[in-house]
């Protein structure tokens, strides 16, 4: 069947016209009323999340001199260790005193006796002044840097000054000798 339609151009574009605002009115009228319908159901949601945001940062200004506390206490442990391990490198490090006396007394000869021991360092090494007296003049200083050669604590031990003294009418030798002190962590081991 053929359809012929009489009815003028015009009106027939006025039709096809009138069927798309229809449409679009319709499209659009179902597009904000969804937009309404995800607005509301989120509208709770959203207040929630306020509520909540609030309540977090009440809690983050309550927390935040705890925080600053912390760092603070954070950067005094961090100074704390590292005084720690100065103290512990320099209790490792430090000369064992009453083991370089021991060794100086049991080397010592019995006609020598000591007035000063001083330690200095020198260029990264420890070098130790040992002064003193000696009555059988220089035999018992030799056999007093022989005995020092044998222990582990001392090394290049020479004599820097000898002189003869008188004290209350005896003669005496006053000697200076010099020793370098070994690494007290590998003497220890």
């Amino acid at each position: 069947m053929i359809e012929i339609n009489l009815l003028p151009v015009k009106v027939l574009q006025g039709r096809r016209m009138w069927n798309f605002v229809i449409f679009i009115v319709i499209s659009s009228s179902l597009v904000i009323f969804a937009c309404l319908l995800f607005f509301f159901s989120i509208k709770e949601e959203v207040k929630s999340a306020q509520i909540q945001l609030a309540w977090a940062r009440e809690r983050v200004n309550e927390y935040q001199p705890m925080l600053k506390e912390l760092q603070e206490l954070k950067s005094k442990r961090v100074n704390l260790m590292a005084r720690l391990i100065a103290i512990r490198d320099l209790a490792v490090n430090q000369l064992p005193w009453p083991l370089i006396l021991y060794e100086i007394s049991k080397s010592l000869p019995e006609s020598i006796w000591l007035t000063e021991l001083t330690k200095t360092v020198q260029r990264e090494e420890q070098v130790m002044a040992i002064q003193g007296y000696s009555l059988d003049k220089t035999v018992d200083i030799g056999k007093f840097m022989e005995n020092l050669s044998k222990s582990s604590l001392f090394e290049e031990i020479a004599v820097s000054n000898m002189s003869k003294n008188i004290i209350e009418e005896t003669e005496v030798m006053d000697f200076r000798i010099s020793c370098k002190l070994r690494d007290p962590v590998k003497v220890l081991r």
